[in-house]
């Protein structure tokens, strides 16, 4: 495992490490968990094998996929099993799609230059991924020369608490935005939203109601603009709040170490935030085009004692009727898979990955009783 504590930044000084830059053959092996972390490497394969030659003068380039193990305070462990029996790989780069973090800032990889090996967090680079190329290569010049310069654009080499150890990361403030907002992106929101089917018929039965009740008229039309954002933010945030505590997706204290716990709950308050946000827009999409092909015009000013209905009354009315859906629809989600929803927290992913690990390794030590015996 490769274990950081904060010390002040600066461009690391490696001392008793050899400059590992000569004429022997050099090649680079990279693990990849499954998932984003491996789409996002073989999107850049041909690439970074380019670069790498160019750069970092590295001969040969291997891409593996494998699931990687966590220990009890979620720290990922680099087991010497990711090197095979026979391979003779120079450098071992390790692709995870968990977090990595040094106090409060994030860390976008890891060097242990001792075991030549590589710690590259996926969630660290932000929404897009583009950066992996750039960060994979400095990293590996590192390794190779560990005096050479080898920077990222926006981000530094710290020391850590050996001497062959260091990593590459950005301001605190703005590595952790980016680890959010990453960890978002490893969430799949988009993946929750078909799984919400229970919340999505629940609100728009309960929208449907804006558009066939005159009291729901007036009473929309007699609110200002800013009474209705007022309240869509409100039934936002209520189904926001129903779906994590209903679902249990808050990390409670002791489930895992406080800034870690800290950090998951932020990504998950965010991502069920985001799928509630498009949930109701398309819900208001939906309500509007009901509303104007139910409603008639000269109907609508009727009820609502003008000489004529302008457009803006009928989005008044679907404006009120989507938040009144959207509150409906969170108690609605109770009817939904837990466990898809579930699965989109990165807590509930780490622990169920901590699990089969613990169990391989029971597995492993229960072969070699049955072998002693």
């Amino acid at each position: 495992m490769v274990d950081h504590r904060e010390h002040n930044s600066g461009d690391a000084g490696l001392h008793g490490v050899a400059d590992h830059a000569d004429t022997t053959p050099w090649s680079v092996r990279v693990v990849a968990d499954p998932g984003p972390p491996t789409a996002a490497v073989d999107r850049i394969r041909d690439r970074l094998d380019e670069r790498l030659r160019d750069s970092a003068g590295i001969d040969s380039l291997k891409v593996d996929t494998e699931t990687l193990a966590l220990n009890p305070d979620g720290g990922l462990l680099v087991p010497e099993r990711l090197r095979d029996p026979g391979d003779e790989a120079s450098v071992v780069v390790v692709i995870t799609e968990f977090p990595r973090m040094d106090g409060r800032r994030g860390m976008i990889a890891e060097v242990d230059h001792n075991r030549s090996t590589v710690v590259v967090s996926l969630p660290a680079l932000g929404i897009v991924t583009h950066r992996l190329l750039p960060v994979i290569v400095a990293a590996v010049r590192r390794v190779r020369s560990p005096h050479a310069r080898s920077a990222v654009h926006g981000a530094r080499w710290f020391p850590a608490d050996r001497d062959d150890l260091e990593y590459l990361a950005s301001g605190k403030l703005l590595s952790r935005t980016r680890m959010v907002a990453g960890m978002v992106r490893g969430n799949h929101p988009w993946r929750l939203i078909p799984t919400l089917t229970g919340l999505m018929a629940a609100a728009a039965a309960t929208a449907s109601f804006g558009v066939f009740y005159s009291s729901i008229w007036a009473m929309a039309n007699a609110l200002s603009p800013w009474r209705l954002a007022g309240l869509s933010l409100l039934s936002m945030v209520v189904m926001t709040v129903w779906l994590i505590v209903n679902n249990r997706l808050w990390e409670r204290k002791g489930m895992l170490p406080p800034a870690r716990a800290r950090l998951y709950n932020a990504a998950t308050a965010t991502t069920v935030l985001l799928n509630a946000a498009v949930l109701y827009v398309g819900l208001f999409v939906t309500t509007v085009c009901a509303a104007l092909a139910v409603i008639d015009s000269g109907f609508l000013a009727q009820e609502l004692s003008l000489q004529s209905a302008a457009f803006h009354n009928y989005l008044y009315l679907a404006w009120l009727a989507t938040s009144m859906g959207t509150v409906a629809g969170a108690v609605g989600s109770s009817a939904d898979s837990y466990s898809d929803i579930l699965a989109a927290t990165y807590g509930y992913r780490e622990r169920g990955r901590r699990r089969r690990e613990e169990d391989r390794e029971q597995e492993i030590e229960a072969s070699r009783e049955s072998a002693g015996r």
